[in-house]
C-alpha cells in the first residue's frame, strides 16, 4: 500500500511538472461590481425598477437588442419581415437554447408577452405592449388573450400585429420587459425566479450562479448562449452595497473594479477628491430627476401653484453645488439624447419673478396663504444625493416664495409604492428611458391608468398629438412630439430638474465600459486585464 502511494505521488508530480512546462490554463476573468440595492425581481415580465432591469439584461435576451451606438441588431431573432403597412412583423428565431438545454421557441415569447397582458398578472410595464393589437383591451379584461396580435406560427416563427404603425417598435421590443421566460419551467415551477438553482433558467449571456438576498449575486458566463464568444467575463460578482461610502472604500482598496452609475452611485461629498485622484467618466443617458405633483390633491390641482414651485427651482445651482458633475438643468421633459442631442428649453431656469407672480395668483384663486404649504409633505428616496437635492429645493422655495414644505425620505420601494398608488402630495422621483425614443417619456402621461403616470394627468389634445405621431416620420413626427411636450409642460404636472449623465470610475485594468442610450451597462463587453 505504501509503495502504491509513493508511486502515485511520483506520478502526480511528474504529471504536474509536465503541465507546468506546457501552457498554463487561462485565468478566469472575474469582474467585481456593486449594486446599490437588491433587485425587486429577476423575472423580466415583472420588473419595474432600474436594478432589476440591469439584471434582466444580464441574464436574458429578446428578439433584438439596442447597441451603444443607438443601432438595433438581431438577437434571439435571426431575420425580420415587415409588412408594407407597418402593422405586421414576422420574426424568425435562430437556433438558441435556454440554460437547461431546452430550445428557445416562439411559443416562449408568445406565452411571456400574453402573461404580461393577463388582467391578473402583476407587471408595471404592461403598457409598453399596448401598441400590439388588442393588448390594452386584453389587459383591461375587455377581450380574450386569444385575440391579441401575438402568434407563434411554429417553434421558430413569431408574428406580431400592431394596432397602428409604431415607428419605434424595434426600439421598444429591445427593452427587457419583452424578454422571454422558459414556458416549461414557468408552468412547472411558477416560483422559479426567486432563488438561484436548477430551476432558474435564462437565455442571455450570463446565468445565475448564486443569489444571497441583500448580500450578493454571482453570474457565470452562459455556455449555451448563442453568441458566447462575444462575452468576455467568465464571472460577474455583484456585491449589494447600499452605502455609497462603503462601496467607495472597497473600490479604493481594489476590492471592486467599478463604482458609480448606472448600478451604484458615487458619494456626492467625495466628488472633488475623486476628480483629483481618478478619472471620473461620464456618459449622457435618457434619464431625468423630476418633481412630481399629484394634480388631484389640493393645492396642486391649480396649475399656477405647480408652475410657481417649478419656476422657483434653480437647477443650475443644484448641479454646480451638489451634483458637481456638469449635467444640464432639465428645461424640457425629454432628455436630449432621445432627441439626437438637440436641446429645446420650454421654460426658464430660476425664473423667480414669474414664480412669485404665479404663486400669488394661485393662492388668491384657492383662497389660501403660505401657511397651507407647511401641511404638505415632499417625499424623496433615501440617498445622500437625493437628500441634498431635496434640501436645496426646500431652501430655494423658502427664499424665493416664502413657503416651507416639510421633506421626508423613504426607502425606494416605499416611495415607488406611494407614487404608483397616488398616495402623496409631491415627490422627488426620476425616470429612465426604457427604449431609445422620446415617446418612452411622453407616452407615460397619455392616460391616467398608466401606473407610471404618477401625476394622474390626462389631456385629450395631448392624446390626439401622440396618436398623430404614429403616422408621421422624420421631422414631421418630431414637430408633433415637440408640440405635445410643449402642451405637457404648459400644464406642468411634473417639474423636470436635471437630465442625467452616467458618472463612474473604473480601475485601470478594466476597459470597454459601454453604456447604451437608455443607461444600461453592456456587461458582456467588459474586458479585464491582469490585476
Amino acid at each position: 500500500m505504501r509503495c502504491f502511494s509513493f508511486i502515485s505521488i511520483i506520478c502526480c508530480l511528474l504529471v504536474t511538472g509536465c503541465h507546468k512546462k506546457s501552457s498554463s490554463p487561462p485565468v478566469e476573468k472575474v469582474i467585481r461590481l456593486s449594486l446599490k440595492n437588491e433587485p425587486s425581481t429577476l423575472d423580466p415580465r415583472k420588473g419595474g425598477d432600474v436594478i432589476s432591469s440591469h439584471m434582466h439584461f444580464l441574464l436574458f435576451e429578446g428578439l433584438v437588442k439596442l447597441n451603444p451606438d443607438r443601432s438595433i441588431s438581431m438577437a434571439q431573432a435571426e431575420t425580420l419581415q415587415k409588412s408594407e403597412d407597418g402593422l405586421v412583423y414576422t420574426f424568425t428565431l435562430r437556433n438558441t437554447f435556454w440554460s437547461n438545454g431546452l430550445p428557445v421557441t416562439a411559443y416562449d415569447f408568445e406565452k411571456s408577452w400574453k402573461d404580461i397582458l393577463s388582467p391578473s398578472f402583476p407587471s408595471p410595464n404592461a403598457h409598453l405592449l399596448y401598441p400590439i393589437k388588442n393588448a390594452e383591451k386584453a389587459k383591461k379584461g375587455l377581450v380574450s388573450l386569444d385575440t391579441v396580435g401575438i402568434q407563434a406560427l411554429d417553434n421558430k416563427t413569431l408574428i406580431v400585429t400592431l394596432e397602428t404603425p409604431t415607428p419605434y417598435f424595434l426600439e421598444l421590443i429591445s427593452f427587457c420587459v419583452f424578454f422571454p421566460v422558459c414556458s416549461q419551467v414557468d408552468t412547472e415551477n411558477p416560483s422559479w425566479a426567486y432563488h438561484a438553482g436548477e430551476q432558474f433558467v435564462s437565455n442571455g449571456p450570463f446565468l445565475l450562479s448564486e443569489w444571497k438576498h441583500n448580500d450578493k449575486i454571482l453570474a457565470a458566463k452562459n455556455p449555451l448562449y448563442w453568441n458566447q464568444e462575444q462575452t468576455r467575463p467568465d464571472w460577474i460578482d455583484f456585491s449589494i452595497i447600499e452605502n455609497e461610502m462603503t462601496a467607495l472604500q472597497l473600490f479604493e482598496k481594489g476590492a471592486l473594479d467599478m463604482i458609480g452609475d448606472p448600478i451604484s452611485s458615487l458619494p456626492v461629498e467625495a466628488l472633488p477628491s475623486l476628480k483629483e485622484k481618478w478619472k471620473v467618466q461620464k456618459f449622457p443617458v435618457g434619464a431625468t430627476t423630476i418633481l412630481s405633483f399629484h394634480i388631484d390633491r389640493f393645492p396642486f390641482n391649480n396649475v399656477k401653484i405647480r408652475k410657481a414651485l417649478s419656476y422657483a427651482i434653480n437647477g443650475g445651482t443644484i448641479i454646480q453645488n451638489i451634483l458637481q458633475t456638469d449635467e444640464i438643468p432639465a428645461l424640457g421633459a425629454v432628455p436630449p439624447i432621445l432627441k439626437r442631442h438637440q436641446i429645446r428649453n420650454f421654460f426658464q431656469d430660476a425664473n423667480t419673478v414669474l414664480a412669485r407672480k404665479l404663486l400669488k395668483e394661485g393662492m388668491e384663486e384657492l383662497g389660501i396663504t403660505e401657511e397651507a404649504f407647511s401641511h404638505l409633505t415632499y417625499f424623496y428616496s433615501s440617498s445622500e444625493k437625493n437628500h441634498k437635492v431635496a434640501q436645496a429645493i426646500q431652501q430655494q422655495w423658502k427664499e424665493v416664495l416664502g413657503i416651507n414644505i416639510p421633506i421626508e425620505n423613504l426607502e425606494f420601494k416605499v416611495l415607488m409604492d406611494k407614487l404608483s398608488k397616488r398616495q402623496y402630495d409631491l415627490a422627488q422621483s426620476l425616470w429612465v428611458a426604457q427604449y431609445n425614443d422620446q415617446m418612452n417619456i411622453l407616452e407615460r402621461f397619455k392616460f391616467k391608468t398608466n401606473v407610471k403616470n404618477y401625476a394622474n394627468w390626462e389631456n385629450p389634445e395631448y392624446i390626439q398629438l401622440l396618436n398623430e405621431s404614429c403616422y408621421a416620420e422624420g421631422e414631421c413626427r418630431e414637430r408633433i412630439l415637440e408640440k405635445a411636450e410643449m402642451l405637457f409642460l404648459d400644464e406642468m404636472p411634473i417639474c423636470p430638474i436635471y437630465h442625467w449623465d452616467m458618472n463612474y470610475i473604473v480601475q485601470p485594468y478594466l476597459s470597454d465600459v459601454n453604456i447604451s442610450p437608455i443607461g444600461d451597462l453592456v456587461f458582456n463587453k467588459l474586458n479585464l486585464a491582469t490585476r
